[in-house]
């Protein structure tokens, strides 16, 4: 059963976000528009994928007519992270039934997860499952509304205003609130350096490294800096 109070605490901690996922959907649907897709198709693809980064790569890769294993393997590439985003969050989850846990899979984004962990990490005693969901469905509804609008409105929107600044501003805005202590600090240091060393190689590969290493650097220094403590209790 589904808390109502857990999972309107889900939607009221990500509205400030959907400042940022409302101008990144209607440049998606604005994209999809450009791209020559039909507005059956985007919607299609807004819930199939439901991942905007990918998205906006699967459009690119259309429009330049690339082979279709080609656009495949980019937007599986580019969604990996959301496999260690799985692996971060499952044992908050572990108790629930099988069909509960694709359900919540299914609508997770970088922005619905990094909310509810520090959520949980802030009030353990939270029920995962209600504020995990609400989270992640205000955003799902929010993004197909939002690709819908894009669609209809094509290039009616000037490029002038900028809306893609929202996509990054997004992504900022969740990684500081993310960020609580040292390993998260060390962790968010040592993927943007490979993020950024990487970022040439072929079929976003350096998007995928920068993320392991990420998660590699924070854990050592978690365990790193969690001995020194002990050290110090011991003295």
């Amino acid at each position: 059963m589904i808390n109502q109070q857990s999972m309107l605490r889900g939607v009221k901690a990500v509205t400030p976000v959907m400042l940022g996922v409302a101008p990144f959907g209607l440049i998606t649907g604005i994209t999809s528009v450009n791209t020559g897709i039909s507005l059956g198709m985007a919607v299609f693809m807004s819930m199939g994928i439901f991942a905007g980064a990918s998205q906006l790569a699967v459009l690119q890769l259309i429009s330049n007519q690339a082979h279709v294993l080609v656009i495949i393997y980019t937007a599986l590439i580019i969604n990996l992270r959301m496999m260690i985003y799985s692996l971060s969050i499952a044992p908050r989850l572990q108790q629930e039934s099988t069909g509960w846990k694709a359900l919540l899979a299914y609508p997770m984004t970088d922005q619905s997860y990094a909310i509810s962990m520090v959520r949980f990490m802030n009030e353990p005693k939270e029920d995962s499952k209600s504020f995990f969901f609400g989270a992640s469905l205000v955003l799902w509804c929010v993004w197909q509304i939002a690709t819908v609008v894009g669609y209809l409105l094509g290039s009616v929107i000037p490029p002038e205003l900028g809306l893609d600044f929202a996509i990054p501003l997004t992504f900022t805005a969740v990684l500081f609130k993310s960020v609580v202590d040292w390993p998260g600090v060390i962790a968010v240091i040592v993927s943007a350096i490979v993020a950024v060393t990487a970022s040439q190689l072929p079929m976003n590969v350096g998007l995928v490294m920068a993320a392991i290493a990420g998660i590699a650097a924070g854990a050592l220094s978690e365990k790193l800096l969690q001995g020194d403590r002990e050290v110090s209790d011991c003295e």
